[in-house]
């Protein structure tokens, strides 16, 4: 299997089995692996949705996106999901721009 048939995606974080355990998922065939192989043992339809997912983007009938998509709400529906944090905009000492403009003054 060549790594383009792997269907690379951005990767997605999730709690393993053992306690504080985070694994990083970034393919359709690395979800797969983890929905078969590290799956907690209650599943719900969104996890059996998922399964049938990733195993058809594997076989090429859908994209790296929806797997994606599939394995996040499968892992939010377990409680397993890690939230990325949102990126803080670097600090580089210049003021921002919005902090030289003033508003014109109203003349009525």
């Amino acid at each position: 299997m060549d790594y383009e048939d792997y269907r690379a995606f951005q990767r997605v974080q999730v709690f393993g089995r053992q306690p504080g355990q985070l694994v990083s998922v970034s393919s359709a065939f690395d979800a797969a692996r983890f929905v078969l192989e590290q799956w907690p043992d209650e599943t719900g339809p969104k996890h059996l949705m998922a399964r049938e997912i990733l195993l058809k983007c594997l076989e090429g009938s859908c994209s790296a996106t929806v797997a994606r998509v599939a394995f996040i709400e499968a892992a939010r529906e377990a409680g397993i999901y890690m939230e990325a944090e949102p990126l803080r905009t670097a600090y580089t000492g210049k003021p921002e721009i919005k902090w030289g403009k003033r508003k014109a003054a109203r003349r009525s």
